[in-house]
């Protein structure tokens, strides 16, 4: 049975040097973004069957890390940040939270969350009561605690921020016991707080003394803690659209009695984003390029629990011929042939998406050239537009007064925000290319 005991304000005077590691493994899975009930991106327009898998990708994803914290018999379980969006009230993820955290408890395994900038600590709080396995760390005064296994010191957890100084009994002795290996103080993780402005004005007379430091990749994109510790900036167990390609799952942390670290990223998402560019050289026709295509795809490695795989193709060249491929006709047949070709009814699922070529820029006017060289590095620069946005810009623009009933609602759940920019992007190089023709 793993214990928490609520330690003092400092870990100073407080963690003795009697207090040996167990011999016993420290186990720690470390989660982030779950974003449950969050919509995916880029999935309009698809069959009943991929639909099915989308619209519950990110509970299943949440499930799997559930079972997998069980089947590793894991210490704790670590969430930092955005596990649900607040704004948006979903029940299936208030459900799913909390079936999940009571099967935890049932085998007495304790959760660790922070809050992020979609669930702030306020929406915590206002949750019906939650498991007592779970501790919701939101103030960087409350004590650090032990996590104990039949009274064996495991580890010592604690919230820290890019301003924390977290002091460990002796630093000087700290440093000489690691150049001695001597094992005798805990493993301390720190779990950092999102949204704390940094009032560092000397660098160097804070630090955080830590092992390990868990966060989520948007927390690692500003400042961290001044540390020495393995910093875990964790993804989501499921991506949400084609920028969070590859393997997405939780990072089970294993530490041995010689104080020996091993980090395993284990998938769990059932929905994968792959984006793959393919060379036209050399092609000969539709046939040899579908089958190039099909290759790159074989190529890619199996992930376990993956349900649905979505490509997104670029298509490039070298020479000048463009085979028609900048055409939207022609590479919307093309997406078809691949998801017809590659699709498994019974098994894994596909829906790929190829881009028309980028036109042959000979073909526009040198003193055009420029202008769509401004536009399309302006598309670049513009912040990526979600979909609340864009139906609040719909909406406000009133666009459902010109469309029939019951157009409106079928039209907006279309609407995808990449979608709409890769649009603009091309009708940028239909409108400079037709300026170069006249």
């Amino acid at each position: 049975m793993v214990g928490l005991t609520p330690l003092g304000r400092s870990l100073r005077g407080r963690i003795g040097r009697d207090a040996v590691m167990a011999a016993k493994p420290l186990r720690l899975l470390h989660a982030a973004n779950l974003q449950l009930d969050c919509p995916l991106q880029h999935v309009a327009g698809l069959h009943d069957d991929a639909r099915d898998i989308i619209d519950i990708a990110t509970l299943t994803a949440f499930d799997r890390l559930v079972s997998l914290a069980i089947e590793r018999d894991v210490d704790a379980l670590l969430i930092t940040g955005n596990s649900f969006d607040a704004s948006v009230a979903s029940l299936p993820a208030e459900v799913a939270l909390r079936n999940g955290f009571e099967r935890l408890d049932e085998r007495q395994i304790p959760v660790f969350v922070t809050p992020g900038k979609l669930d702030p600590a306020s929406a915590w709080l206002e949750l019906p009561a939650l498991p007592e396995n779970v501790t919701l760390l939101t103030d960087l005064e409350e004590p650090p605690i032990d996590l104990t296994d039949r009274g064996r010191l495991l580890a010592t957890l604690l919230p820290v921020s890019v301003d924390s100084s977290v002091e460990p009994f002796e630093l000087d002795n700290l440093f000489e016991s690691r150049a001695n290996n001597v094992l005798d103080r805990p493993f301390v993780v720190g779990l950092l707080l999102p949204d704390r402005p940094s009032v560092r004005n000397a660098p160097s007379s804070r630090f955080a003394a830590l092992d390990w430091l868990a966060c989520s990749v948007s927390e690692a994109t500003s400042e961290l803690p001044l540390t020495d510790a393995i910093v875990n900036a964790q993804a989501g167990p499921q991506g949400m659209s084609f920028e969070e390609t590859g393997p997405r799952g939780a990072m089970l942390l294993e530490v041995d009695a010689q104080r020996r670290i091993k980090q395993t990223l284990i998938p769990l998402a059932p929905v994968r984003w792959e984006r793959i560019t393919q060379s036209l050289d050399g092609v000969r026709n539709r046939d040899d390029l579908l089958e190039r295509m099909l290759a790159a795809v074989e190529r890619l490695s199996d992930l376990p629990g993956e349900l649905l795989r979505f490509i997104d193709w670029k298509l490039d060249r070298t020479s000048g011929e463009a085979n028609g491929w900048e055409a939207d006709a022609a590479v919307t047949e093309l997406s078809a042939a691949l998801t017809q070709l590659t699709d498994q009814p019974e098994g894994l699922r596909y829906v790929h998406r190829v881009r028309p070529l980028d036109p042959d820029l000979s073909l526009i006017e040198s003193g055009h050239r420029e202008l769509l060289t401004e536009y399309l590095l302006a598309l670049d620069r513009r912040s990526p537009v979600t979909r609340p946005a864009m139906t609040k810009w719909l909406t406000d623009g009133r666009v459902a007064n010109t469309l029939k009933a019951g157009r409106w609602e079928s039209w907006s759940d279309a609407v995808e925000p990449a979608t709409v920019a890769s649009q603009a992007q091309q009708l940028g190089w239909d409108w400079f290319t037709a300026m170069g023709q006249k």
